[in-house]
């Protein structure tokens, strides 16, 4: 694309952000404090047991 074709778009995408910013926020607001999001986000920081991230301290003494 032409540099000149490139700085209108930039500035079309720009002037639309602008005018929707408050609709897509509304929106992005009411996504994040639905239940089924938190659902979704609590299920995925679920932290696994120390044994499965870690080697146990018998079997590294035991190779090493």
């Amino acid at each position: 694309m032409e540099p000149i074709t490139l700085c209108g778009l930039v500035i079309v995408i720009f002037g639309l952000w602008v005018e929707f910013e408050p609709v897509v926020m509304a929106v992005v607001k009411m996504i994040c404090k639905s239940r089924f999001y938190k659902v979704i986000m609590s299920q995925s920081t679920a932290q696994k047991p120390v044994c499965v991230r870690r080697i146990p301290a018998c079997v590294a003494k035991s190779h090493s």
